[in-house]
């Protein structure tokens, strides 16, 4: 089960879900890790590997494909203090039609892509390989556990990437207030905020 979005497999016409997020990557599990396990209601569990398309704006636009199959771009608008305000839009499902296609090149930087890239995931991965060099395709596995408290949702994941496992505690809430309060109950404000395409470039672009 997705535990952010339930959107039927045939729907062509999606709209967009945006959301403050504050993101941390510590070494060990945070004491705030053991009071959301406690005291918030567990939303559901998930394990599945993502296929992220990273570029040099990944920062600010993270394209990836969700469990390999389903393509989607989280653009980031603006920050508030330490928040980051996401917005994230699912692209219609493969075989992908050339205005998604189009909406795709722009998020990755790239020339337009050809009709044949939208007919599969294996092809706009492959394409993208032999075309697109600024364009890196990296895989990413994921254990998380999802949690609700009020408005604000919370994820804790294991992610696995280059041989090694990192942890990441996630706050998300549609309004600044509501994540303030979070932050500020779990004592976790002093840590920075990195997103997954943040992190990802810091230790991908740099070997490639």
């Amino acid at each position: 089960m997705d535990v952010f979005q339930i959107i039927s497999e045939n729907t062509q016409r999606q709209t967009p879900q945006s959301q403050f997020e504050f993101r941390i990557w510590p070494h060990s599990w945070p004491a705030a890790a053991s009071q959301v396990q406690k005291s918030w209601q567990l939303m559901g569990a998930e394990r599945r590997s993502d296929i992220y398309l990273l570029t040099p704006h990944s920062a600010d636009r993270l394209v990836k494909l969700r469990a390999g199959t389903r393509l989607e771009t989280k653009r980031r608008s603006y920050d508030c203090g330490p928040l980051q305000f996401w917005t994230n839009h699912l692209y219609p499902v493969f075989p992908m039609p050339r205005l998604a296609l189009r909406a795709l090149a722009g998020d990755l930087s790239v020339d337009p892509l050809p009709p044949e890239f939208g007919l599969s995931p294996a092809h706009l991965v492959a394409g993208l390989g032999a075309s697109a060099p600024t364009v890196l395709p990296l895989t990413v596995r994921k254990s998380r556990l999802v949690f609700r408290k009020g408005h604000s949702r919370a994820e804790l994941c294991h992610v696995a990437v280059f041989g090694q496992t990192r942890l990441s505690l996630a706050i998300e809430a549609p309004d600044p207030d509501s994540a303030f309060r979070t932050i500020d109950s779990l004592d976790i404000g002093d840590m920075p905020n990195r997103s997954y395409g943040e992190m990802l470039c810091l230790r991908a672009l740099p070997a490639a």
